[in-house]
């Protein structure tokens, strides 16, 4: 097959590499800050780019503001550019594809797959920034993770097993979680659970905390209550979970933590959008 591998970060170098070892032909376009094989041809433009191709990949998330993620090029292009140089029938695979792309592109006549609605991407990506998380935290503190008080805001995909990882390494953990059945979860697996709103008089206790929800859920009061030198990270995508501006003003230690596969684990981030996007293929061809 030929494959054309649009922006994106290390993970899509990776896959690029993978998708020739395969036997597969690749160009690729808005990557020119990475390190890829000289069988790779970098395209001078998106319609060289994307010219005969059976299936054009784009990064996860596929876009930010209406306009493709490319942090390793200067290249700025907006979706709906991107789509119009695609022709009928082509397979489009990325992960957070906007409702108004995914319109556009079936508007356009393309077969369309947005890997991160894939269980099997989704549970292994959340596992890769999981670990990720980890190694950010044990780097960020002259504390360890074990003996030390560390909350969790959100109990989804991440939170489990972020918080299920963090007990086995002995560190004191709970998690905070609107939903009730979540929080009996929590509390069946020997991890403390709380409402938010009981937070405000508990926040403080905690030596570490890192927010997996992209909502405001941990308030200007609550972080006034953390404190000084409190490692806060925040994994969740814009708004985030907190004012990062305010926890930094008040002397919190903010780790900001944003697209962890694509920087902790990029090779076995690569193996997991492979994995997903030969799996939509055979989906399409059945």
């Amino acid at each position: 097959m030929r494959f054309a591998v649009l922006g994106g970060d290390r993970r899509m170098a990776h896959l690029c590499k993978m998708l020739l070892r395969d036997g597969h032909k690749v160009s690729c376009f808005a990557l020119e800050q990475a390190e890829l094989p000289e069988e790779v041809p970098r395209a001078g433009c998106l319609q060289s780019a994307v010219y005969g191709a059976d299936c054009v990949i784009l990064p996860t998330p596929a876009e930010k503001g209406g306009l493709l993620n490319t942090p390793l090029s200067a290249e700025t292009l907006s979706m709906k550019e991107l789509i119009a140089a695609l022709w009928k029938g082509q397979i489009l695979c990325g992960g957070k594809l906007s409702d108004q792309s995914v319109r556009g592109a079936m508007k356009a006549g393309l077969n369309v797959c947005d890997i991160m609605l894939r269980p099997d991407f989704v549970y292994g990506n959340a596992a890769l920034t999981a670990e990720g998380a980890l190694e950010k935290l044990m780097a960020a503190s002259e504390k360890s993770l074990w003996g030390s008080d560390v909350l969790v805001t959100g109990f989804g995909r991440i939170g489990k097993i972020l918080a299920l990882r963090l007990k086995a390494l002995g560190a004191k953990t709970a998690v905070a979680a609107r939903n009730g059945a979540d929080r009996a979860l929590a509390e069946t697996l020997g991890i403390k659970a709380y409402p938010y709103e009981a937070l405000e008089g508990k926040i403080g206790d905690f030596d570490f905390i890192v927010n997996t929800v992209p909502d405001r859920v941990i308030t200007e009061s609550m972080l006034c209550c953390c404190e000084s030198g409190t490692v806060i990270m925040e994994l969740a995508s814009p708004p985030g979970g907190f004012d990062k501006n305010l926890a930094g003003n008040i002397g919190l230690y903010v780790l900001p933590a944003p697209g962890l596969p694509g920087k902790s684990s990029p090779y076995t981030g690569a193996m997991l959008m492979k994995k997903a996007v030969y799996e939509a293929i055979k989906e399409q061809e059945d």
